[in-house]
Parts: structure tokens; C-alpha cells; sequence
């Protein structure tokens, strides 16, 4: 019996030791897949949270915020940061979608096709890694007001999230519309 034991016990010690680990989920390897997955609804749930409180002048009215409240927009704003952290750390060369893809609005009047997308990508790869870096950073500003219920800062960095948003939609994704967006920013007095 106890030669049967030397020969079992290490025998079922090694077939646990030699079980596959489980793999993390794979993450997402197209550009598109995480801003229509990702970064694009988790800017729209931080938006909801500014915009509920938003005061007359545009700022956030932090006197109508709730614990809840903000613990929300440190929360959303974590989410956010995790769908830009997703976009910086995408795999080279970055791929906006599957080869026969396609990207929002490409069909539209003045919408640009996918090829046209990943042409701009391929010019500056660093720039859009840059530019999601920098949405990481501000999610980051924009959880420590959060946390600390500053209104003043939070308002500033959630004012501030759609121009960043818009400089690498111009920049990459439709750049053919930039001089439509210049002249209307022009005409009311934005630039």
C-alpha cells in the first residue's frame, strides 16, 4: 500500500501542477472594435454624469452632486480611461478593421472609408497612441477631482473631453470634414 502511495500521490501532485491556466480574454486587436465598444459609449456615460449637473455657464454644478454622483463620474471616467489604455496598447501595425471592415458613417455623405482611416493611422501610428495616452491622463486628472469633489476641476476636464475627442476624429477619422469643422468653429467665434 505505501509503495502504491510513493507512486500515486506525486503522480496526481504533477497532473495538478501541469493543469493549463486559464488564458486571459483576448483583447480587442481593431481600432474601430474598441471605440465603438469602448472608448465611444464610455465617453457618452461620463457625459451623462457631467451633463445631469451641468450649471448655466457650462461648468459642473457641484452643489448638486451626491456622493453617488461623483463616485459614478470617478467611475465612468475609470472605464473611459481603461478603453484609451485599450487603444495606446493596440499591437503594430495598428489595424482599424478586418480586411472587408467597416466604420461608422463610411457610407455617409462626406463619411471617410476604412482604407482611407487606416491610410491616416499608418502615417502617424504614434500620434494616435499618443493622443489615447493623453485621454488616459486626463481620465486620471478627471478621477482625482472626482474623488475630491471638485467641481471647478471636473468641470474643466469634462469641457475639455470633446475637444479631445475631436482632434483625433479630425486628425484620422475624417479628416475630409476638417474644413467643414473649421469654418463652423470660425463662424461662431471657436476659432
Amino acid at each position: 500500500m505505501y509503495k502504491l502511495a510513493w507512486i500515486v500521490v506525486p503522480a496526481l501532485l504533477l497532473a495538478g501542477c501541469s493543469k493549463k491556466q486559464e488564458q486571459p480574454a483576448a483583447k480587442p486587436t481593431y481600432l474601430h472594435n474598441i471605440m465603438k465598444n469602448e472608448v465611444d459609449p464610455r465617453a457618452d456615460e461620463v457625459w451623462a454624469v457631467g451633463n445631469a449637473h451641468m450649471d448655466k455657464d457650462a461648468g459642473l454644478n457641484g452643489k448638486s452632486m451626491s456622493d453617488a454622483d461623483w463616485a459614478k463620474l470617478a467611475s465612468t471616467a475609470e472605464h473611459l480611461k481603461e478603453g484609451a489604455h485599450d487603444l495606446a496598447t493596440l499591437p503594430d501595425p495598428i489595424t482599424v478593421v478586418p480586411p472587408g471592415g467597416k466604420i461608422a458613417y463610411q457610407d455617409d455623405p462626406g463619411g471617410d472609408k476604412p482604407q482611407a482611416v487606416q491610410h491616416n493611422i499608418d502615417q502617424d501610428p504614434q500620434g494616435v497612441r499618443d493622443l489615447a495616452n493623453a485621454l488616459a491622463e486626463n481620465m486620471d486628472e478627471l478621477i482625482a477631482a472626482a474623488n475630491k469633489h471638485d467641481a471647478v476641476a471636473a468641470g474643466k476636464l469634462l469641457n475639455g473631453l470633446d475637444g479631445m475627442c475631436e482632434d483625433c476624429h479630425v486628425k484620422y477619422w475624417y479628416p475630409s470634414q476638417k474644413a467643414l469643422i473649421d469654418s463652423i468653429n470660425k463662424s461662431e467665434g471657436g476659432g
